[in-house]
């Protein structure tokens, strides 16, 4: 081997080194949802970590901890799971406890919440950001949680169906017919990806929530909870993940008007 050829190689493995840091370095707010001297209020179905805005917090708490508990009976609990909410003042510190320091680079005006696992994390209310008012960001939390509760149930559920979920269970919008004429009905390859940016951009918010709905409609609650769980449309349905489908989709053909 040639001393270039080494020096290559070496240059290499440096680089991929660096990389490597940098990822680390990247992703130490991850590490740790709790920011220092955060306090928490406990319910009876979540608990609210929070920082200096008291009152958007408690606001947060006392609608969240009244609604979680028709949810959770809702996907078959009895009784608390370890869900918690981490609610942050400022809308860079919440991105950055689910993408790292890199968040300034990716453009998320949008981004107030999300779930990692059973955990939730929101943007408090107090400051919504730009894109989002008060009000939005509070009722964003119960979208979050049903997503904490699915992931108890199935942590490697797809994302078309806990979005689903959630949106049926908390904030879906009314669908109406006329919506056909100017956005198509998502593909089925779209319906399978676990892409957050392809659910975006097939539509996913507009019609995920109509695919659970025509599920328990036809098959009925215990059917979906069932999927949620195995993820297995044969032993749901006795039939294809590909039958369902196309059953949604004359569904959403026929069915609104």
């Amino acid at each position: 081997m040639t001393t270039k050829t080494k020096k290559r190689i070496w240059g290499i493995f440096i680089g991929i080194g660096i990389l490597l840091v940098g990822l680390l370095i990247n992703f130490i707010p991850t590490w740790n949802l709790q920011t220092k001297g955060m306090n928490v209020l406990r319910g009876e179905w979540i608990n609210v970590y929070y920082e200096a805005e008291t009152d958007a917090a408690k606001d947060v708490f006392i609608f969240a901890n009244a609604e979680t508990a028709a949810i959770a009976e809702k996907l078959g609990f009895s009784e608390k799971q370890d869900v918690n909410v981490y609610i942050y003042d400022h809308q860079r510190v919440m991105q950055t406890k689910k993408y790292g320091y890199v968040v300034p680079l990716l453009g998320l005006d949008w981004y107030i919440g999300d779930n990692i696992g059973t955990d939730v994390i929101l943007t408090s209310p107090a400051n919504p950001g730009e894109a989002h008012d008060y009000d939005e960001n509070k009722y964003a939390v119960l979208h979050e949680i049903v997503h904490a509760y699915v992931s108890v149930m199935n942590p490697d559920i797809d994302l078309w169906l806990t979005e689903g979920v959630a949106l049926y269970l908390s904030n879906g919008e009314p669908f109406y017919k006329e919506y056909l004429e100017y956005v198509a009905i998502p593909a089925y390859k779209d319906t399978t990806s676990n892409n957050p940016l392809t659910f975006s951009n097939c539509g996913g918010y507009t019609f995920s929530h109509t695919y659970i709905e025509y599920l328990d409609h036809t098959y009925g609650w215990d059917r979906v909870l069932k999927l949620i769980s195995t993820k297995n449309y044969e032993e749901c349905f006795n039939k294809s993940k590909k039958e369902i489908y196309e059953e949604w989709v004359h569904y959403i053909d026929n069915y609104y008007q």
